[in-house]
């Protein structure tokens, strides 16, 4: 009997083990873009404790029978439960003969799940668990939760509800939390806020504030500029707690994992730091893959999203530095010292995950460039970036600088990856002010700096006409001279 591919996701998650370091995130399913797949490419993500391989399937791996990510979008359609509900028929998805497929497919799984998860021990004691029962955890609280959402009531007879309770003892080991919370990254926040009402016990912080915490720690382990030498974790969790404590936009009311990312690295939305472009011709035109050298010839009135390189703005006279507390994109700003114009960054940790989590972001803040809420920060940061770093020399200078802490490896793999952040993205609607300042700033630089050669030229050119009339005179002095030697003494010339 050949197994169906339920089954084979379920017997998948039992196979997967702890390593206590990272967790893949899966790409960003199709069906959040409303376009076909040749328009959408996108890309994993990995972050966290828990890994996950990728699931060897032949069709489609965001099909729906074949994919987490997929079962995990049905059961959080909609509004988020109070609560696990029970299921009615017009509550159902579109399709519910899937989902009563899918759960009479599991009773083998469902028992396995349930005896490995009996090993746990109910008094508390975390270290008796097995890798195994914790993963089958995982398989037994996705498999009820969707017999109790969408199979009429039919848990086979298990209390849903004494999965939550038993389980509460051990929130900090449940895998399904940081599965939810990490794996899954496009998961309502709402539907989270209702797992950690379930599982947490009463305590005097709200189930709000637990959330928070929780996602204060997600967005934490994947922001890219918390490194070493940069602001640090303290720094950042101030950053936050204030970002939380304002209402703006907080960590617990965004949509969903990719929203609450976008937020933490890009900075709170606020339309008066943003600008349309002038003009609209470039609304959705692909963005160069900066895979070509850069040309010393281009400047900013000529191509219109895009700056000279780290090493071409440094003999401009304007420097790229770290700048002080700068922890999201919106952060970056000019400012002059001593005379001369500084590019103010924060500082980005390069490791294996940093270019797909940019990528994750970049092509999310795509989707949502409908005019609804258009924000154009992550693009224009690795537009900003993609610029600067246009060779090994340029990675090298901006390391030096401290703007980027190199856990790559080498300066060539961060050139490398540079060069192709930008393929498949579009000019973004609307750009940070710094964008236009930028700009601006470039122009003037660039006009003085013509201006400022001008009188030298002419100095130049003067001084170069002086010394070859003066050679030209003292040979035709010399050529008379000789001249008239000869005329005066014929014979001795002779």
């Amino acid at each position: 009997m050949v197994a169906s591919p339920c089954q084979r996701i379920l017997s998948h998650l039992v196979e997967e083990e702890e390593d206590g370091r990272r967790v893949r995130i899966y790409r960003l399913p199709i069906y959040i873009k409303d376009s076909s797949f040749e328009d959408f490419r996108p890309q994993e993500l990995v972050v966290g404790f828990y890994t996950h391989r990728a699931l060897v399937i032949d069709e489609d791996p965001m099909h729906l029978d074949n994919s987490k990510v997929a079962i995990a979008r049905e059961f959080c359609r909609g509004p988020g439960p109070d609560g696990p509900p029970v299921a009615s028929a017009l509550e159902r998805p579109i399709n519910p003969q899937i989902w009563v497929e899918f759960g009479s497919s599991l009773e083998v799984d469902l028992k396995l799940a349930r005896e490995n998860y009996d090993r746990l021990s109910c008094d508390g004691d975390a270290s008796s668990s097995s890798e195994n029962a914790a993963v089958a955890l995982d398989a037994l609280f996705i498999v009820a939760y969707l017999r109790y959402n969408y199979s009429f009531h039919d848990t086979w007879g298990y209390d849903f509800r004494a999965v939550f309770e038993r389980c509460a003892y051990n929130a900090q080991r449940f895998p399904l939390l940081r599965d939810l919370l990490m794996l899954e990254n496009q998961v309502p926040i709402s539907l989270l806020q209702a797992v950690v009402t379930r599982i947490c016990r009463p305590t005097p912080a709200s189930p709000s504030s637990q959330l928070y915490d929780m996602l204060q720690w997600f967005v934490m382990a994947i922001h890219p500029f918390s490194g070493e030498g940069g602001v640090g974790s303290v720094h950042l969790r101030r950053h936050f707690e204030r970002f939380h404590q304002n209402s703006c936009d907080t960590f617990v009311k965004c949509d969903h994992l990719l929203h609450c990312s976008y937020l933490a690295i890009c900075g709170p939305e606020d339309p008066l730091q943003s600008s349309p472009l002038d003009n609209s011709e470039y609304c959705g035109v692909e963005l160069p893959y900066f895979s070509t050298p850069s040309k010393e010839s281009w400047t900013p009135a000529r191509t219109t999203f895009r700056i000279p390189s780290a090493t071409s703005l440094l003999r401009m006279g304007i420097s790229v530095e770290v700048g002080d507390g700068v922890v999201t994109t919106n952060g970056v700003r000019l400012k002059r010292r001593k005379g001369n114009w500084c590019l103010l960054l924060p500082q980005l940790t390069m490791n294996d995950d940093t270019a797909s989590i940019f990528r994750n972001l970049a092509l999310y803040e795509q989707i949502m460039d409908n005019g609804i809420r258009p924000r154009g920060d992550m693009r224009t940061y690795l537009v900003l970036m993609s610029s600067l770093l246009d060779s090994v020399q340029d990675v090298r200078l901006l390391i030096n600088q401290g703007v980027i802490l190199n856990q790559l490896g080498s300066s060539e793999k961060v050139s490398q990856q540079w060069n192709r952040m930008c393929d498949g993205l579009y000019i973004p609607s609307t750009s940070p002010a710094y964008w236009s300042d930028l700009h601006r700033i470039l122009n003037q630089v660039e006009l003085q700096n013509s201006t400022s050669m001008r009188p030298t030229r002419s100095c130049f050119l003067l001084s170069t006409c002086l010394v070859v009339i003066g050679c030209f005179l003292a040979f035709l002095a010399v050529f008379l001279r000789t001249v008239i030697l000869i005329h005066a003494h014929p014979q001795a010339a002779m």
